[in-house]
């Protein structure tokens, strides 16, 4: 049987993400012992607390009730057992390695995780902005920023928020060429950018929602950053398909427009994540929690 803290942690991953496939990421846990884990903690309780069936999953009203009560017990406990593992800011020492995809929004985290740490002069961060995929145990990074499927349960995940790709050309390349009618007509009449695979080095194909995809065959602008296909896009040189959280600002303010929304899709999260370590050194804890709280202040509400 579990410890009981250990389910109560469960149980409000669980009612967090709504999902035990997630809920076993975030905790570095398998899927079964999350199943079981609630399992037990209802069976101790008396009470269901998650209705789930085939297509979703929701608290149940006891649930509900019971989830803030849980965040706090949880909070407690934790500030109980942390009493004799205080550190002064000027404890807190050491590099902290970082990797993650060439954001828009890069220089704005930078700033905020460095104000956020301004307490601790101590701690030095290691800035990894690329397009490759670094193996974040083989070459000792403590955490990484990363657009994709949620990897296995050797790490530790905090989702942030799902991610999608949007169809997109400026208003002066729409007067110009139209709208495209569908799919077909978008791969053969329209000039589309594209981006390099920086890993294989071959362009990355276009996906939709309809389950089709493909290469762009002759791109008149290809780029291995996205920051770069989307400077392509606003100039009115070519049609994108870019990452909506690259592309809302624009299409809020009229720069760019939305094509073919119907074929939109969200195939990806993005997420932070870090090795699953017995001992965790306090620098990367500290940087975890702030990276991961700025990640969803910048993403999770858009204006």
């Amino acid at each position: 049987m579990l410890d009981k803290l250990d389910a109560l942690k469960i149980f409000c991953t669980a009612a967090e993400t709504l999902k035990f496939r997630e809920a076993a990421a975030t905790l570095g846990l398998a899927p079964q012992q999350i199943t079981r884990g609630i399992a037990e903690l209802e069976q101790s309780l008396g009470e269901m607390l998650f209705l789930r069936n085939t297509r979703q999953m929701k608290l149940t009203p006891f649930g509900q009730q019971f989830w803030p009560k849980a965040e706090r017990l949880l909070a407690e406990s934790e500030a109980l057992f942390s009493e004799g593992k205080r550190h002064n800011p000027q404890e807190i020492a050491g590099k902290v390695r970082i990797t993650l995809p060439p954001l828009f929004e890069n220089r704005e985290i930078i700033r905020q995780l460095l104000h956020g740490l301004a307490g601790y002069p101590e701690i030095s961060i290691e800035w990894h902005n690329t397009g490759r995929h670094l193996n974040i145990i083989d070459e000792q990074i403590d955490m990484g920023i990363r657009i994709g499927t949620v990897p296995d349960n050797r790490f530790i995940v905090k989702t942030i928020c799902p991610v999608g790709v949007n169809i997109v050309a400026s208003p002066h390349l729409v007067e110009k060429m139209g709208k495209p009618k569908n799919r077909q007509d978008l791969q053969h009449n329209y000039p589309l950018s594209a981006l390099t695979n920086s890993n294989s080095g071959r362009v990355w194909p276009w996906q939709f929602a309809d389950g089709n995809s493909f290469f762009p065959a002759n791109p008149v602008f290809i780029a291995s950053d996205i920051e770069s296909e989307l400077a392509a896009a606003l100039a009115g040189r070519t049609v994108g398909q870019l990452a909506d959280i690259s592309v809302r600002p624009y299409l809020q303010n009229g720069e760019l427009v939305n094509l073919l929304p119907e074929l939109n899709y969200q195939p990806w999260q993005l997420y932070i994540f870090r090795p699953h370590l017995p001992l965790l050194p306090a620098r990367v804890r500290l940087v975890f929690e702030q990276l991961t709280q700025i990640l969803r202040g910048q993403f999770c509400n858009p204006a």
